[in-house]
């Protein structure tokens, strides 16, 4: 009920909602030009973090605690080599027009684009490019990146100012597409050598207003930074209107102002207080939508409203701890789970089931019902609830249901506590009780931010996330169960979707040998023989469970803004800390 309630919340409080312009208090208005609403695109923050804005004096975007990359630099400041459209694999150049690998994947050619300017005037040259990928290279696990470019980059040449030649430790075949080009959530923007070259790059916080830091090659600036707002106002001088590459994009300026949770933004929503950003929760988007019918998600009609982002919602093991490290009782827990229930309870149908962090933007191609992974998927048969096959593996794991029928050993009943990150909140209590209604000891943890650095350092049994994974390949999935990215508990792992501490040393040889070639759908290559061997031997130990597709409701105000993404126009994924989400902002145009 306290979902529907939250809904009818949302209904009354919106009659009080004003549509008030979100743009400059009054000490900042004798400092910054007035721009009008219509004008004017207001974001706020992706994800759970709630509340006024920290780190406001920092921009470094390479500090993991620090979130105003993919909050909005990505999109204001900063700009990207390379966007790729992950609706049909489409390369869209943009700092680069192009590269290319050599015969044996070892080295990659990137040619970039003439005329690009950092925001001083200063070029932007392949000098840039190298220094940035030493530079994340050589740095520590703070730094966002460093372990990927550790492993795979030996040394990057810049022979002429547009030509970058990256040499790799080992055949690197999807390095630039997946590091360089993905346009995920894992950005990594090109920093100025002129800037950055002598500064420490775990500490150096590339803030300075009155020197045009943070300072990027992208068609805004920021000018005013606090706890309640971030504003940045459009360049005129822009490299891509000056060369005739794009039109300056259509806002003359971008705020960021902060979310109070769900009910906040469904409330300024109806409002056009904001034009887009935090994803909001199904009910919530029709609600909102029935006050203030300029509101549209990816699709037109539901219940399915939201694009995939290459998520799914999963139940992590802790495989470092007993008993969590046991096979038999992972997949007891599996078939204690009514994936389809979980769907209708938690989200109205609008996160469907899945068993495996495979896209949606996959799946023509790799998983046709005749495909060989879905074969191996079939032949598991993970979406089955049954309390026969519950009984059987937690007997098999050694536990019997004591006399308040609670699975327990030794006399000693197994405490689950399930925890979740605020926006995976409606999924806590239905996935209590079914496990509950299983003989399982499952309560539900209050919410709290230390999820994050939990997952992160292994302190913790079992912990419900996301897992982002598969885009183009089943790779990009099935790598995060390789043992690099385990780490002693205490110790922060290089990723934070790869968190299961699962350790196989047969499992990581067949990983590695797929790293260094090429995917191929072709059932007799050695790609999808090793994709098959890796997804069956995982699945037998299922060190997480996968639960449903995050298909999210990304709400997009049309009162001020027109242009956005959509199932009729997918130009680009809709996501807003996507690098690609740039280009959404060059297409937008004013509605009045």
């Amino acid at each position: 009920m306290k979902r529907f309630s939250s809904h009818l919340r949302l209904r009354t409080m919106a009659l009080a909602v004003v549509a008030a312009p979100l743009l400059v208090s009054n000490a900042m208005a004798q400092e910054l030009a007035q721009v009008p609403r219509e004008k004017t695109l207001v974001m706020t923050p992706w994800g759970d973090r709630p509340g006024p804005f920290s780190n406001i004096e920092n921009f470094n975007p390479y500090l993991i605690s620090v979130d105003h990359e993919r909050n909005i630099g990505h999109m204001t400041y900063n700009e990207a080599l390379f966007y790729t459209n992950h609706n049909n694999g489409d390369l869209i150049p943009w700092q680069a027009v192009s590269y290319e690998y050599n015969d044996d994947f070892t080295e990659a050619t990137i040619k970039l684009r003439e005329g690009v300017k950092w925001a001083d005037g200063e070029p932007f040259t392949a000098e840039d490019v190298k220094f940035t990928l030493e530079a994340l290279r050589d740095a520590g696990p703070d730094i966002q990146g460093s372990a990927a470019h550790k492993e795979w980059i030996e040394s990057v040449d810049a022979p002429d100012p547009l030509t970058v030649v990256i040499h790799f430790t080992k055949p690197a075949p999807r390095f630039v597409a997946n590091e360089i080009a993905l346009s995920h959530d894992d950005l990594y923007p090109i920093l100025p050598k002129h800037i950055w070259d002598g500064q420490e790059i775990g500490s150096f916080t590339n803030f300075d207003l009155e020197n045009g830091l943070p300072m990027g090659t992208g068609a805004y600036r920021l000018v005013s930074t606090g706890p309640t707002q971030m504003i940045f106002d459009r360049r005129d001088d822009w490299w891509g209107a000056e060369t005739g590459f794009q039109d300056l994009p259509a806002p003359e300026r971008i705020i960021l102002t902060p979310h109070s949770g769900d009910d906040s933004m469904g409330q300024m929503l109806i409002g056009s207080q904001v034009d887009a950003g935090r994803q909001i929760q199904k009910g919530t988007f029709e609600a909102a939508q029935r006050l203030n019918p300029n509101l549209r998600s990816w699709n037109a009609e539901g219940p399915a409203w939201g694009a995939p982002d290459a998520c799914t919602y999963d139940l992590i093991f802790n495989n470092d701890r007993e008993p969590w490290n046991n096979t038999d009782l992972h997949w007891a827990i599996n078939h204690a789970i009514d994936r389809e229930k979980l769907s209708l309870i938690a989200y109205e149908g609008g996160m469907p089931p899945a068993t495996m962090a495979f896209s949606g933007y996959m799946t023509d191609t790799w998983l046709q019902p005749d495909s060989p992974l879905q074969a191996v998927l079939d032949k598991w048969n993970l979406d089955n609830p049954s309390q026969e096959l519950v009984d059987q593996y937690m007997a098999a794991a050694g536990y019997e249901r004591n006399g308040d029928g609670v699975w327990a050993k030794d006399g000693e009943p197994l405490d689950l506590l399930l925890r979740a990150p605020e926006f995976i909140q409606p999924l806590l209590a239905p996935l209590t009780q079914q496990l509950r209604n299983a003989g399982f000891d499952a309560r539900q943890g209050a919410f709290d931010d230390r999820w994050r650095t939990d997952v992160m350092n292994g302190t913790f049994d079992t912990m419900i996330f996301v897992h982002c994974g598969s885009i183009s390949e089943p790779l990009d999935t099935l790598q995060h169960y390789h043992s690099k990215f385990r780490r002693d508990e205490g110790q922060p792992i290089p990723y934070i979707v790869a968190a299961t501490r699962y350790n196989n040393p047969e499992y990581d040889a067949i990983i590695d040998d797929m790293l260094v070639i090429q995917p191929s759908t072709d059932p007799d290559s050695d790609y999808m023989k090793g994709a098959i061997a890796a997804l069956d031997m995982m699945l037998a130990d299922l060190p997480e469970i996968n639960l449903l597709e995050e298909l999210h409701v990304i709400t997009f105000n049309q009162t001020y803004w027109t242009g956005w993404p959509s199932a009729e126009d997918p130009y680009v994924a809709p996501y807003p800390p996507f690098d690609s989400f740039n280009l959404i902002i060059h297409n937008l145009q004013p509605a009045q």
